[in-house]
């Protein structure tokens, strides 16, 4: 981004307590730690951290400092220039959606869903830039109503497609983010019981995904995954926009045998093979494929299907999510990051699709709400060998599945100290960890990978 002073001031509804004024600010940050020289600083708060007490720490390496009125209060010492705002977090927002409407040139893509979020953006941000195109993506987990704001404020002017990845957990959030991006492209992935203890059901998940598409643009369109739009109509909340569903028959299909995905579209076909047996992997390859398909008409591309097809083929899968590593001792499935019921079934499902001695380790799935425990309950563990269970949710399937090599552990910790003592898991075995990330099985993941450097 690049802003004025006074730009700055409009765009954030501030005003500006200091006599001098930047003449440009090129980039906010919030976090000291990595504020980058030259930048704003603006002052983030929360239930247990004011960024306003730590501004002292780049207030001689940035150009400007962004704060509320209590916080601005307790700068009068520093002579950097200092914008006032009534609240900075919504201040920052503010400034994406200021900045956003300059990406004139830009398609911005809005991505969202209860699963296959991050799977589909970096599936579209790989496909789109081996068909040449300038792409700016979401990093990380940045999805949120910090994240999404400093994800628009680093797109570069000449940017062809921007994919922006929106996630919530409170009421509210998405209509929010949805006037930040005001998107031209809204894509909902999936809805399932997700965060359903903040959003009040699936019904309450798919009337808050559903804001995605308040502010989307005048001549802006959806894709929505399969099953999407029937949940949107059961909830009352269908969009006047055009929207094309993956139930459609215009849509791209998709047949996977073991490994092998055919992607078909009108009289068109192209097989490739994947380096999972994973049908959600294919569904969303089918997605991708189609949001690209339609992007390409708005571009006046001239890509075949074969070429997008082609485009998709080497794609791998970002760290924490399905991300294989063919370890010496034993495969390692690291699906660590969250988990939902949705996606907790799809991981499990792949993993007893494959061949060899299988070991599922499965944390609890937080934020479901009253429906928690039958929701952890209905998970089939289908041919799985070995079963490690953390938390207190996932214990039950050890009742449900009396027959079955099933190890409960209380949390991590616990985990942790028993792996210590133990030669687990077996030579060659295939290893699934997954959970909520709040459970804390990235650790896991992480043990893993070091032991699995030895074969013993």
């Amino acid at each position: 981004m690049r802003l004025t002073g006074k730009e700055l001031a409009l765009a954030s509804q501030g005003e500006w307590v200091t006599d001098d004024l930047p003449e440009s600010v090129n980039g906010i940050g919030t976090d000291t730690r990595s504020f980058v020289d030259g930048h704003a600083f603006l002052a983030l708060k929360g239930p247990h951290f004011d960024g306003h007490a730590h501004a002292h720490q780049v207030a001689d390496r940035a150009a400007a400092l962004i704060g509320d009125e209590k916080g601005v209060l307790q700068w009068q010492a520093l002579g950097t220039p200092q914008l006032q705002v009534e609240d900075t977090l919504q201040s920052l927002g503010d400034i994406a959606s200021f900045y956003r409407s300059r990406l004139k040139n830009t398609t911005v893509v809005a991505i969202t869903g209860s699963y296959g979020k991050t799977t589909v953006r970096s599936m579209l941000e790989f496909g789109l830039k081996a068909l040449g195109l300038h792409i700016a993506a979401t990093q990380a987990n940045l999805n949120n109503l910090i994240g999404v704001p400093k994800t628009l404020l680093d797109i570069d002017i000449n940017t062809d497609v921007a994919l922006i990845e929106c996630g919530i957990s409170e009421q509210g959030e998405m209509r929010r983010l949805s006037e930040i991006v005001k998107p031209d492209v809204a894509v909902v992935t999936g809805l399932s019981q997700a965060h359903g203890e903040g959003l009040g059901g699936l019904s309450g998940i798919a009337q808050e995904k559903a804001q995605l598409m308040a502010h989307l643009a005048e001549n802006g369109w959806s894709v929505l995954g399969q099953g999407v739009a029937q949940t949107f109509k059961d909830a009352g909340c269908e969009s006047a926009k055009p929207s094309l569903s993956m139930d459609d028959s215009s849509a791209v299909v998709w047949q996977l045998e073991g490994r092998d995905l055919t992607l078909s579209f009108a009289d068109e076909s192209a097989s490739f093979a994947l380096s999972l047996p994973a049908k959600h992997w294919a569904e969303d390859f089918a997605l991708a494929a189609t949001v690209i398909l339609q992007l390409g008409k708005q571009l006046q591309q001239t890509w075949s299907f074969a070429a997008v097809a082609a485009a998709l083929e080497d794609w791998q899968p970002v760290e924490g999510r399905m991300a294989i590593h063919h370890l010496p001792a034993f495969t390692l499935i690291d699906d660590a990051y969250n988990a939902n019921p949705t996606s907790m079934q799809a991981a499990l499902d792949t993993l007893a699709a494959l061949d060899g001695y299988r070991v599922a380790i499965i944390g609890d799935m937080l934020e479901l709400g009253k429906d928690a425990v039958e929701l952890h309950h209905q998970l089939e563990l289908h041919d799985i060998d070995e079963v490690l269970t953390v938390g207190s949710l996932m214990a039950g399937l050890q009742t449900k599945h009396p027959h079955r090599v099933i190890r409960v552990f209380k949390d991590v910790e616990v985990l942790q100290a028993w792996l210590v003592s133990k030669d687990f898991p077996p030579k060659s075995s295939t290893v699934l960890v997954k959970g909520s990330h709040g459970t804390g099985l990235f650790r896991i993941s992480d043990a893993l990978k070091q032991r699995g450097q030895y074969v013993i």
